[in-house]
Order: C-alpha cells, then structure tokens, then sequence
C-alpha cells in the first residue's frame, strides 16, 4: 500500500500564492481580508505540509526559493481552475450570465456570424459574447493559446491544441463586373488567361483555397493583384478592375441588385471549421454557443439542400 502524500488545502494555497504574487504578507493580508498573523499562519501552515520551506526570504520583500517557485505555477493553475469551476457552476444555474470570446476569420466574422450572434443574444440576453475578426492563423493561435474559446476558420489551418469541427460550406465564386463580356456566362480556361485576378492578402484562409484551385485546375490569369480585404476586393471589381471568388456570402446582395455578375462554371468548393481547444475551460456559456453555431449552420445547410 503506497503511502499517502500530503493534502493542499485550497486555503493556503490560496494564502501563498497572494504572499508570493505581491511580495508582502501585509498586502496578501489586505486582499484576502485576513490579519497578517493568520496569513502567515497559513503560509507555514503550507510548508509544513509540504515538508518543505517555499520561501528564501520573509522581510523586507518575500521571495520564493526553488520549491516555492514550482509550487507557485501550480498554485496559479489550480486557483485559476477554482475561479472556472465556480464561474461555470453559476453559469449553469440559469445561463443567465456568462462570457464567450469567438475569434473568426474576416469572412465569416464579417458576414456569417454576425446575424448568428444576434439570434443567440436574443436567446441569451445575459450571455455576452465578444467577437475578434483576425486572419486564420491569427485565429487558430488565439484558439490554441485559450485568448480565444472558440474559432471559427478556414480548413487546412489546424494546431496541436485545438480541434476542428466542420462547420458551415462557404463557397468562394467568381465574379465580375455586371458590364464585363464574361458576366453571366460561362468562361473557359482560355477566355480566364487574359483577365486580371483580384485576391485577399498573403495569410488569408480565401487566398489559400483560391490558389489551391487554380493549381488544381492549372488556372492562369494574366495578372494577379493583392486587396486587403473582401469589401475592397467587391469595389474593385464592381469598378471593372478584374474578377474574384468571394464568397456567397459576401457577394449576395451585390449580385441579386445586379451590382456583380457571376462567371458561370467556376466555383472553389470551401468548408469552414469551428476550432475548438482541446483542453478548453468547461463553461456552459461556451457549450451553448458552440451547440447553437452546429445547429444554425446544420439548418442553413438543409435550406440550401431543398
């Protein structure tokens, strides 16, 4: 039978990690709102259960030797997990409190979540959700590094600390100017090579399966030119400048007015994916969202399929 090892009371846990993160037994006292006599208390309390001394200095300034620094990393862990438990369990009462933070590529940031989110709130009122559009790998290192909950990205961005779930399709197509001799009718590969080819920045997860494609088919245009972003790229070719794939999406409007026309016969084929981290806090507010986002977008994809 193993012996058993010594049990961390949460309490002084806590009292140590206040000692250590301020330097001061007097300031730890102030924030927990105990003396400072049974702050140290505790403290001594902790490193006679542990068997060990964790501090190399008590006055004027309090300073961790070796094991007081380790025990200090898991201490910051597990108060941070306590913190989260309690979180979580309060938001589980109701759902009527809690916060999210979606991180998602401009695409979908900027065009398919946005009346997504605005459905939830309407649902959850008391559940806010912050959303930071970034370029997909800015995504996928928020999600991997838990700045993030979740993520919403393009495939083939993937990480060691998070998992992708298939989303929602988002095809990119080509379009072109209502004016342009291919709006409206479809183009071959030859009738392409002379035409000028509008593309999202370097990093971007739509210049990536864009250029995919054009591999894949042995796609080539007479020019390629760099635009910054989706709405840039749709004035740009309203002006005539040249063609792009955009998604649905982003070009609905514009092509049931008439504003952009699409070229038949070419299309690029995309799946977004919800990154979610594999090691991510258990909050009911996040479960709710990323459960609303799978169903919103499992109904859009059986519209579509009608």
């Amino acid at each position: 039978m193993e012996a058993e090892g010594p049990e961390l009371d949460v309490a002084m846990l806590r009292a140590f990690y206040q000692v250590a993160r301020l330097g001061s037994f007097s300031r730890a006292a102030d924030m927990l709102h105990r003396s400072q006599p049974a702050v140290s208390r505790q403290v001594q309390a902790l490193e006679a259960a542990m068997n060990l001394s964790l501090l190399a200095t008590r006055r004027p300034q309090v300073t961790l030797n070796d094991a007081g620094r380790v025990l200090y990393a898991y201490a910051e862990r597990i108060l941070r997990l306590c913190g989260d438990a309690v979180q979580a369990m309060d938001e589980l009462r109701t759902l009527e409190h809690g916060r999210v933070v979606l991180a998602a590529s401009t695409t979908p940031g900027g065009y398919l979540l946005p009346a997504m989110l605005a459905r939830f709130a309407r649902l959850h009122p008391g559940i806010e959700v912050g959303l930071a559009v970034a370029p997909s790998a800015d995504v996928a290192r928020r999600v991997g590094t838990g700045e993030a909950d979740l993520g919403v990205l393009s495939a083939g961005v993937a990480g060691a600390d998070f998992f992708l779930q298939p989303f929602v399709r988002d095809d990119l197509i080509l379009v072109a100017a209502p004016g342009h001799p291919l709006a409206g009718r479809r183009a071959e590969p030859s009738d392409l090579a002379t035409q000028t080819l509008l593309l999202r920045e370097e990093g971007s997860g739509s210049r990536e399966a864009v250029e995919t494609y054009l591999a894949q088919h042995g796609l080539a245009f007479a020019r390629r030119l760099s635009v910054g972003c989706s709405e840039g790229i749709k004035r740009a070719v309203a002006a005539d400048l040249g063609l792009a794939f955009l998604s649905r999406a982003v070009v609905d409007q514009e092509a049931r007015r008439g504003d952009l026309a699409v070229v038949a016969g070419w299309q690029v084929d995309r799946t977004l994916h919800l990154a979610v981290p594999r090691e991510a806090r258990i909050s009911p507010a996040v479960t709710a969202l990323r459960a609303f986002l799978q169903q919103t977008a499992a109904s859009l994809s059986d519209a579509s399929s009608v």
